[in-house]
């Protein structure tokens, strides 16, 4: 699965860290832009194999992904 962050993101890098311990065989890549700049700030992001996902923590992200 195919995983990509935006860098602009403040939670990028807990939410790197719990998406690797959750899912070891997943691929992230850290992108400039994912599209999804309104949300980047204030919720946990991703782009999940081209699916935009936003949560407001990272715990509910994680559920969202699997």
């Amino acid at each position: 699965m195919l995983i990509q962050l935006c860098k602009k993101c403040s939670k990028r890098k807990k939410l790197a860290k719990n998406i690797l311990l959750k899912y070891p065989d997943s691929k992230i890549e850290v992108k400039s832009c994912i599209g999804m700049c309104k949300y980047c700030q204030s919720h946990a992001i991703a782009k999940v194999d081209g699916k935009k996902i936003k949560k407001k923590s990272i715990k509910k992200l994680l559920e969202e992904i699997a």
